[in-house]
């Protein structure tokens, strides 16, 4: 008999360096294939919240989310008595953004899990509280530092979207007040109106990516000074995109429901930058430039829309909340 002949070495080596070959080839396009899957879940996460927003204003005379009950809060990275069940909004204390979007999960039976976007760096809010209640009972996403054994959590680790702003502005050098602002989301805004996208790059989106003379400690100013007509450089759009999906875009929920990515953030209402104020003081927003450069937001002085068609998302960031 004649024996079989098995495969040698250099036969061998050539099909392992052609599935290399392979591979090096495949791999950049299955990569890229899985962040295009991962921006459309965050997409369609955000749909259902827009959807969620619809169903909760059909039972609240056509207002959008806004928690607070009218008391002086002070935005925060976490909310005071978020596990309390005789929990009184009129006395004052630490309120977050992500407490009003935690009012869908109370009454619109939204899942945590559709709060994070599978590009960010959030995780699914848990639930844990030292007084056993039911995730509907509570008021916010846990704590970003609560007593053992639960976990920290709270809107800064578990809500991967901004909202427009929905507290009122106080006096210069306040944080926020729970108080709903008077120009708050509703379902009569128009239908390019920005009510929901990835993070605001000028509050902390986990991912500050660097181009060229742009830094992690720069970028909110180089993208402050941008000039939307003559943005001839990559970085110079990038510098003010969401974080999420490596600052080539964000999804942007808009008004009338429907959910897009966007490689812009100047898509509002004429041409609106979604994450900053109008600029030009007694005459904001009269130009589309008013519309795209606006002040970069900050606390301190206060975070609010300028007009009813200008958008300002916003979300909580552990670095620069009051923590007391």
């Amino acid at each position: 008999m004649r024996k079989k002949k098995g495969f040698t070495l250099i036969e061998l080596l050539v099909v392992i360096a052609i599935i290399a070959m392979l591979l090096a080839i495949l791999m950049p396009a299955l990569s890229k294939v899985k962040k295009i899957a991962m921006r459309v879940v965050c997409a369609t996460n955000l749909k259902g919240l827009g959807t969620a927003q619809t169903v909760y204003a059909n039972d609240y005379g056509d207002e959008y989310t806004v928690q607070g009950g009218g008391g002086a809060h002070t935005w925060s990275d976490r909310t005071a008595g978020y596990d309390q069940t005789t929990k009184n909004w009129a006395t004052a204390g630490n309120i977050t953004v992500g407490a009003s979007l935690y009012l869908l999960i109370r009454e619109a039976d939204v899942s945590p899990k559709s709060f994070v976007c599978p590009s960010s760096e959030q995780q699914e809010f848990s639930g844990k509280n030292l007084n056993n209640l039911d995730i509907v009972e509570l008021w916010d996403f846990g704590h970003p530092t609560p007593p053992a054994p639960l976990p920290q959590e709270g809107p800064v680790k578990c809500v991967s979207y901004s909202y427009h702003q929905p507290y009122a502005a106080v006096a210069s050098g306040s944080a926020g007040t729970g108080s709903k602002s008077r120009r708050a989301a509703d379902g009569t805004r128009s239908a390019a109106f920005a009510v929901m996208a990835d993070k605001s790059p000028y509050f902390s989106d986990d991912k500050k990516l660097l181009y060229g003379s742009v830094t992690q400690d720069n970028y909110r100013d180089r993208s402050r000074l941008l000039n939307w007509a003559d943005a001839a450089q990559k970085w110079e759009i990038m510098a003010a995109n969401s974080g999420a999906h490596d600052r080539e875009s964000q999804n942007v929920l808009f008004a009338d429901g429907h959910a897009s990515n966007e490689n812009r953030a100047d898509v509002g209402v004429k041409n609106d930058e979604i994450y900053t104020q109008w600029s030009g003081g007694a005459n904001a927003g009269a130009t589309e430039g008013d519309r795209r450069t606006g002040n970069v937001p900050n606390r301190t002085t206060g975070v609010v829309p300028q007009g009813t068609d200008d958008s300002v998302l916003v979300n909580d960031d552990l670095q620069v909340c009051p923590t007391s």
